[in-house]
């Protein structure tokens, strides 16, 4: 795709990245949802059993819920991130390939930097300094290696 395809088309659709956020924010809530329920498991695990008679047994569902919740806002994220076709869930390669365009023209765009970085270590594009040697006779400049002159056929 030439750059100006890229510049004309949008990178993510805004319902893409609600998805994404809205998964975001699942991540989160599942993650402190597990350790509120974790930590009432662990503050109430020297009690005795009667727990269960009077409801509190219910305390053992909060970690698994959070668990969960997590779960469904990591692939929702990976959904809104990717795509349905990028993530897999559409088996789709044209649509895949549109789907993680912004990734791999960023992918591509870090390789070209890498590419640079490693050139200009090993000096390439840097000028090279060059010797000329003047002709005593009619002054051209020649080449540092040469034996005779380029212009008269003078040797130097």
């Amino acid at each position: 795709m030439k750059p100006s395809e890229f510049s004309k088309r949008p990178d993510i659709s805004a319902a893409r990245k609600a998805l994404y956020y809205t998964g975001l924010g699942l991540v989160v809530a599942g993650i402190a949802t597990f350790l509120i329920g974790f930590v009432s498991v662990a503050v109430s695990f020297g009690r005795p059993m009667d727990m269960f008679a009077q409801g509190q047994g219910t305390s053992f569902i909060l970690p698994f819920a959070g668990i969960v919740m997590a779960i469904i806002g990591s692939v929702l994220k990976n959904i809104g991130a990717r795509g349905l076709a990028g993530s897999g869930v559409v088996l789709d390669p044209r649509k895949a390939r549109e789907d993680l365009h912004p990734y791999t023209h960023a992918a591509g765009g870090m390789v070209q930097d890498a590419v640079k970085g490693f050139k200009a270590a090993a000096g390439e594009g840097t000028p090279v300094e060059v010797v000329k040697v003047r002709c005593p006779n009619c002054r051209a400049l020649n080449d540092e290696d040469a034996r005779f002159c380029g212009q008269c056929g003078q040797a130097l």
